[in-house]
């Protein structure tokens, strides 16, 4: 994993390059370097994860014609490798990067759709003077592009890489801002926090040449599982087995490392599910061990390697919260517990002063406002567990794949309701209990129409944007996940696992979207996904015998999240200080006093707001105080005068 960045169209800037990679030197503290060729220039910095004695970048092929600047890991780059060189490619490594490249010679873009794997990519083509760059099929790895007021071309994995060369204004998108306050979105699209920078979407390549600037997806994937509509019934024992075995193959390719690695443990059903598999595919290999065959797990790829990457005992990361409604210890506890093998589970356990404590750095590691504290406590889990591994699989997309939030629930019933009429009332009524929680927890509507949170934003801002609507699929499940995956959810998730990972120097990997099984996923039957008003359904009965019904059966989702309105209420002072800050005041999008009538009510027990609302208007600030507000070196955020806010020491 790597951080990687360049340029387009400047003079040879050797200095800049090193500007850029010191910006994101945390996402590769193993190894830099520079490539400048006429109007190019290309930067990296490396995670050592794969073949750590090779894989230096920048790579060039032998024949001089390609250069690459490569975040990712490809894990099918074996088999790719071997079909490489059976067309006359020379593959000299064992790293991904080399195949990567030697893939881009030989298929040109279209290799990117035979990558299962995350990647940001940049290459340059000397022949041709064309400049690529491609961003996996779900966005799993970031790539940011902007246009200098000279019209060159900068992209980065990193904001603050472009910042850093001192030719991008900081500036606030101010739409972005309003999305963000009014309708709790941000991250569904090209548009950034930042004025002029764009991220490249998922499957997304763009070509720079002398003729001009070509965008486009190199996937069909998207639009595949758009038109995929399977039949309504038809889940089996069979279908069953056989999702359990592209899952464990899922897994068992993203055990592929020559560093240790560990899983984030949540104590929900989807990470839960990862750590069983990984103990299932050890426990096999062992058992296997000896045979001389190589091991497999349920139809799954070779698995020698996994003993290696995982060690002698599976290392288990999770943070949890005693004394809080939300605390799963006592699942992580259970998931622990129904391993065959002996885990090594370490528990983090944040507390409201900690976060008062890393609040800075966590606004800087995230570069962008996040729709809750929740993140925070990913943050903090891999920041321990930076101490013990390199690599970190969870269970991040099994959600948007697999219907895991309630309002896809609700969608999925309003359907029933109207395509099936009384046929849907069994369904109805094994959901009485998430349905009943949502409707006993949503605020009153008529206080919502009195108090919603454009009665604390300045008029004007209000005024300016107030054509702004955000809309997501109501009557149809699948569309509605498709939504979710590439928009609503997904691309906001893997951006805060992506930045609270690489603070770190963690490569973090997600085995449910492993491209071949969202396919397989897709074309299952309805009832595979929702069945009986049972979420997940596939994924459930697939652990069976392997995690208890505590797990398995679990309908109250928590998530990686922290006791966020406790917190708040300990903090108060704290929010306060933000909020009343003369800084606060001058901002064009706040009603200051209505801001500060609204946090005393709600210190006071009032329920017109929730805590969600002020973690908006707080991020917001800070935000731009660290990337906004004037600095004095544009490589270098100052530290926001907050009254008892400190920054750590940097792990790396």
């Amino acid at each position: 994993m790597c951080g990687i960045a360049g340029y387009l169209g400047l003079a040879p800037d050797p200095d800049l390059l090193e500007r850029m990679g010191r910006a994101q030197a945390h996402r590769g503290p193993d190894g830099d370097g520079i490539f400048v060729d006429g109007p190019v220039g290309l930067s990296h910095r490396r995670l050592s994860v794969i073949d750590l004695d090779a894989g230096a970048q920048p790579m060039t092929t032998a024949d001089g014609r390609y250069t690459i600047v490569y975040n990712g890991e490809v894990y099918n780059h074996a088999e790719l490798g071997a079909e490489l060189t059976d067309l006359g490619h020379q593959v000299r490594t064992r790293c991904d990067t080399e195949v990567v490249l030697e893939a881009f010679a030989e298929w040109g873009a279209d290799a990117f759709d035979r990558f299962n794997g995350m990647f940001a990519l940049a290459v340059w083509d000397a022949a041709t003077q064309t400049l690529t760059l491609a961003r996996d099929h779900f966005g799993i790895k970031p790539l940011h592009v902007t246009r200098t007021a000279s019209g060159a071309w900068l992209f980065a994995s990193e904001i603050p890489a472009l910042l850093a060369t001192g030719l991008v204004p900081a500036a606030p998108d101010d739409t972005t801002v309003y999305r963000y306050l009014r309708h709790r979105v941000h991250d569904d699209g090209r548009p950034t926090f930042f004025a002029g920078v764009e991220r490249l979407l998922p499957a997304e390549v763009v070509t720079i040449s002398p003729t001009g600037v070509e965008r486009r997806n190199f996937s069909t994937l998207r639009d595949d599982l758009t038109r995929t509509r399977p039949a309504e019934h038809g889940t089996d024992d069979e279908t069953v087995r056989d999702f359990r075995a592209r899952f464990t193959d899922a897994v068992a390719l993203r055990l592929r490392s020559d560093v240790p690695v560990g899983t984030s443990l949540s104590g929900g059903l989807d990470s839960s599910a990862v750590v069983v598999t990984i103990d299932r595919l050890l426990h096999e290999r062992d058992g296997d061990a000896g045979r001389g065959d190589a091991g497999r797990g349920d139809a799954g790829p070779r698995t020698d390697h996994v003993t290696a990457a995982v060690g002698p005992r599976q290392s288990t990361f999770s943070a949890v919260f005693p004394g809080y409604r939300n605390d799963e210890e006592s699942y992580v506890d259970d998931a622990v517990a129904s391993c065959t093998r002996p885990i090594a589970a370490h528990k983090t356990r944040p507390t409201s002063d900690e976060l008062r404590r890393d609040l800075l750095d966590f606004v800087r590691t995230q570069q962008e406002p996040v729709i809750s504290t929740g993140p925070y406590a990913q943050y903090r889990v891999m920041r321990d567990a930076s101490c013990a591994v390199t690599v970190m699989l969870d269970g991040q997309g099994a959600d948007e794949l697999l219907a895991g939030y309630v309002p896809q629930l609700v969608v999925h019933l309003r359907s029933l309701v109207r395509t099936h009429r009384w046929a849907a009332l069994p369904a109805l009524w094994s959901s009485r209990d998430v349905v009943g929680h949502l409707l006993a927890t949503r605020p009153n509507p008529l206080r919502r129409r009195r108090t919603g949170v454009t009665a604390l934003l300045a008029p004007r801002f209000t005024a300016s944007h107030r054509e702004d609507g955000y809309r997501v699929e109501g009557d149809d499940l699948r569309s509605r996940l498709v939504h979710d995956l590439y928009v609503g959810s997904l691309p906001a998730l893997l951006r805060y696992e992506d930045r609270n990972t690489m603070r770190f120097s963690i490569e973090g990997r997600v085995p449910f979207l492993d491209p071949n099984l969202v396919r397989a996923v897709f074309a299952l039957p309805d009832d595979a996904v929702i069945h009986h008003g049972w979420n997940k359904r596939i994924l459930r009965d697939s652990m069976t015998g392997r995690l208890p019904a505590s797990i398995r059966l679990r309908r109250n989702k928590i998530g990686f999240t922290t006791p966020q309105h406790d917190w708040f209420r300990e903090q108060s002072d704290l929010l306060r200080d933000v909020l009343t800050s003369a800084s606060f005041a001058g901002r064009p999008y706040f009603d200051q006093p209505a801001v500060l009538a609204a946090f005393e009510r709600w210190v006071e027990g009032s329920d017109d707001f929730d805590s969600m609302v002020f973690w908006r208007l707080v991020n917001v600030e800070l935000w731009l105080r660290e990337f906004i507000d004037p600095a004095t070196d544009p490589e270098v955020t100052t530290m926001a005068a907050t009254p008892g806010v400190t920054a750590p020491v940097p792990a790396h």
